[in-house]
């Protein structure tokens, strides 16, 4: 039991984060409709919180880098709790629009610059030889995720839109718990997990060259993800809308979210073996190639059951893209500007949400359901492109 003791641990951290990101992201659209936001003022919302988080995300990674002492347990510690008070000032009787909007904004900021650190903290055991299944922890993140999209949409057809704060504190307590408790006493490394790589001719080579002057095609490949993640965030914040385009409502949506993490689980629970025989670069270029499939099916859905089969695309899609992308980075990337890779990888998920968040609210207020789905169809096979022509060949690390 105590070998497998690391990979638990880090299961119970990815469980209540990926909880955390169901109801804050995909209920996003419900929460603030319900408080009189119109679509195009809610991808307002999501695109501002969305550049600030752009913003944090490697100015956090890159302190993380620098300061030994400043580890990334640390850090998830502290914006787990301002993801708390967030929560708790949501829950005030009649507060003003205003700042509802603000305080929802935090949420979102604060969660997408958590995600780059939680994904961090794995590869980090990983490359200090402690035994994590990185591809199982994420897979029970996506069980966990199915879980509570299920009870949120019944909570919220039974109780209402006041339940999601509640969720939200639910979920970081969960979160907090499994920071403060991130020890390794089974393994030679007795303090919580630090990042703090010690390699010094990287070091050198960083005052050199600046990030993207040393990843060149990196950054085009970034360009190429964050147009798969235009068309992914288009698809889950607006799910609530398509789905009542579709004449369903938050059960329903409730039901497509859980429905497409829990086929996410097979994958995430097998990558540990498939990357082992297949590269992660081509890995990464197979979920492109399935975000596109996703959003064309979803497009051409001809109701509720069309819109839980396209689901099933989400297994080899954002399910391979999820640790196909953390291992290809962590196997590109220096030792030394892992953490800022991670975060650059993961901005493109935020870069996605800006726009997809825009480009969506607008055409659903401007035009309809489907024009929205044909442009993120669209969208995704551009993407697609940039991916495969982008993704290097280079010996894995893992």
């Amino acid at each position: 039991m105590r070998r497998h003791a690391p990979t638990v641990r880090y299961a119970w951290l990815q469980g209540g984060f990926w909880m955390s990101f169901c109801i804050v992201f995909n209920y996003a659209g419900v929460f603030l409709l319900s408080k009189g936001y119109s679509n195009s003022e809610i991808g307002i919302i999501i695109a501002v919180a969305g550049l600030v988080s752009v913003f944090l995300q490697p100015l956090v990674a890159g302190l993380s880098d620098k300061h030994r002492n400043l580890t990334l347990r640390r850090l998830i510690l502290i914006l787990s709790v301002i993801m708390l008070f967030a929560g708790a000032l949501l829950m005030i009787p009649k507060l003003h629009i205003l700042w509802n909007a603000l305080f929802y904004s935090v949420l979102l900021s604060v969660l997408q610059v958590l995600t780059p650190l939680v994904n961090a903290v794995g590869m980090e055991c990983i490359n200090r030889g402690i035994s994590v299944n990185f591809g199982f922890a994420r897979g029970i993140g996506s069980v966990s995720y199915a879980l509570i999209s299920f009870l949120a949409g019944e909570m919220i057809e039974r109780f209402s839109t006041t339940v999601i704060p509640f969720l939200v504190i639910f979920c970081y307590l969960l979160v907090f718990a499994a920071a403060y408790t991130f020890y390794f006493s089974d393994s030679s490394e007795k303090q919580p997990v630090q990042n703090n790589e010690e390699l010094e001719k990287d070091t050198v080579t960083d005052k050199k060259n600046s990030f993207f002057t040393s990843y060149r095609r990196f950054f085009i490949l970034l360009i190429g993800i964050s147009f798969l993640f235009i068309c992914h965030n288009m698809l889950n914040n607006y799910l609530f809308q398509i789905m009542t385009y579709h004449n369903g409502g938050s059960r329903e949506m409730g039901i497509a979210a859980a429905i497409s993490a829990v086929l996410e689980l097979p994958t995430m629970i097998a990558f540990s073996f498939m990357v082992r025989k297949v590269s992660s670069g081509v890995l990464l270029k197979i979920s492109g190639l399935f975000f596109t499939l996703k959003a064309f099916f979803t497009f051409t859905a001809a109701g509720i059951i069309g819109i839980y089969m396209a689901q099933a695309a989400q297994m080899f899609g954002f399910a391979l893209f999820v640790p196909a992308s953390v291992y290809y980075t962590n196997s590109l990337i220096r030792p030394s500007d892992r953490a800022k890779g991670q975060a650059f990888m993961t901005a493109t998920n935020t870069v996605g949400s800006v726009l997809g968040s825009l480009l969506g609210g607008f055409l659903i207020d401007s035009g309809d359901i489907p024009a929205m789905l044909l442009a993120a169809t669209v969208i995704a096979a551009v993407g697609t492109v940039l991916v495969f022509i982008c993704t290097e060949k280079f010996p894995e690390n893992q």
